[in-house]
């Protein structure tokens, strides 16, 4: 391997090979994509930002990592810190739809060369908005937490003139399974997923369906809801009434709501799971693994305990990337999608606003910007208490046209399991 001094060579994650061969299959896939979205209020000094996004990029190593093949095998090199191309200028008001299609107009994102994002920036009256389009293969929802922090701490060190050098945060070396634990977990996956069905298409929807490789392509569709507080009490007080986590609730609730929308049973949802160690809470990456978890019995009482008991099994196999755990279930050549075809994800961690100097910087919830699924369901808890849901469908997707009814029939199914508990009113939570 390289002998340059200024050059760290590590072999690829599982995780990372699995998004790289995703862009050999479909380069320039939004499904590859993710898209930050960090608010700045107050008077933003523009020089001093794009110093920051700089300093931001210098100190994480997944920012400036080249993905390459050298004897067969997938290296990343961690390249020396650099400064970012300056960040594009958008309008006032700009969208995240727009802001995606702008920063990804040009392609400017190679792995070979390290160019993992691209940052624009809208500014307004009271502020501006940052923009991040970011290859997946370095970039998961926490990240976009962990940015905003460390873009605070670099912008407050700017404006006051300073050189804003932050420590460098260097990457772990992936961790390896050993082999005995990689055959433990492929036949654990195995048996867990033996007969799985796949998801019927809705309705009336008929044919085969898009393969993989055209969802990722694909453009979406999209419909939002905001559930209010009251559901999201209901859902945590159902949850400590099951002693469960309220993600089985929420997963229960989309288990139904497709059951109802598709006559399906025994289907697999696809889930995201942080993969993050107790060290990794402040690197940003794609720590983060996709695990299909196979719907139970989901009529009658006790649904929302068996979901909590699939998810529980599901969890206990998550050391096995992904793409390892399509290949253990040796799924049927012809299918869809291999294993699931709905994908859900929930965020709920704290958005905390960060002072720097004069301004303040936040991160904000965003959804995906392509398709990992034909339907796929991202739940957020915002400040308020409310729940914020968005349903989405690549424009090829057999449930095109049909994420309002998705996300009806899952707000009817929080209500109905909700209500279940006891004989409390919807939104008044027990004592415990």
């Amino acid at each position: 391997m390289s002998d340059e001094a200024t050059v760290r060579v590590q072999r690829a994650s599982a995780l990372e090979r699995q998004f790289w061969v995703g862009e050999q299959i479909a380069p320039s896939a939004r499904a590859n994509r993710a898209l930050a979205l960090i608010r700045a209020d107050g008077p933003v000094e523009h020089d001093a930002l794009g110093a920051a996004l700089s300093a931001v990029a210098a100190r994480h190593e997944a920012l400036r990592t080249a993905f390459v093949v050298e004897r067969g095998e997938l290296w990343r090199k961690v390249l020396p810190p650099r400064d970012v191309p300056p960040p594009l200028h958008l309008p006032a008001g700009t969208g995240s739809h727009d802001a995606t299609a702008a920063l990804l107009a040009d392609d400017s994102l190679d792995l070979a060369a390290g160019r993992v994002f691209r940052a624009g920036v809208a500014s307004d009256d009271t502020g501006a908005t940052v923009y991040l389009a970011v290859h997946h293969i370095a970039f998961d929802g926490m990240s976009q937490e962990i940015f905003a922090a460390d873009l605070a701490r670099a912008y407050a060190l700017a404006v006051t003139g300073e050189d804003p050098v932050l420590p460098v945060r260097e990457r772990a070396e992936p961790a390896a399974l050993a082999p005995g634990q990689r055959a433990e977990l492929a036949t654990h996956w195995r048996t867990m997923l033996d007969g799985a069905a796949d998801l019927p298409l809705p309705g009336s929807a008929a044919g085969p369906g898009p393969g993989q490789r055209q969802l990722a392509q694909a453009e979406l569709t999209e419909e939002s809801r905001e559930l209010p507080a009251a559901i999201w009490q209901a859902v945590r007080a159902r949850a400590r009434h099951s002693g469960c986590s309220p993600y089985a609730v929420l997963l229960a609730a989309l288990g139904r709501a497709l059951a109802e929308l598709t006559g399906g049973a025994g289907f697999c949802v696809g889930t995201p799971v942080a993969a993050r160690t107790a060290a990794q809470s402040d690197e940003i990456g794609y720590l983060t693994n996709t695990l299909p978890v196979r719907m139970p019995e989901l009529s009658g009482p006790g649904a929302v305990e068996r979901v909590w008991g699939a998810l529980r099994e599901s969890v206990i196999g998550s050391a096995l990337p992904c793409g390892e755990i399509i290949r253990a279930a040796r799924t049927a050549s012809g299918r869809r999608m291999p294993v699931y075809q709905a994908l859900f994800a929930f965020e709920n961690w704290e958005r905390a606003e960060h002072a720097a100097g004069p301004v303040r910087i936040r991160a904000l919830p965003v959804p995906p910007v392509g398709g990992h699924a034909e339907i796929q369901l991202q739940v957020t808890e915002l400040p308020a208490g409310t729940l914020h849901c968005v349903a989405q469908a690549p424009l090829s997707s057999p449930w095109q046209g049909r994420s309002a009814a998705l996300l009806r029939a899952f707000d009817d199914e929080l209500r109905l399991l909700c209500a279940d508990d006891a004989t409390r009113p919807l939104g008044q939570e027990n004592t415990v």
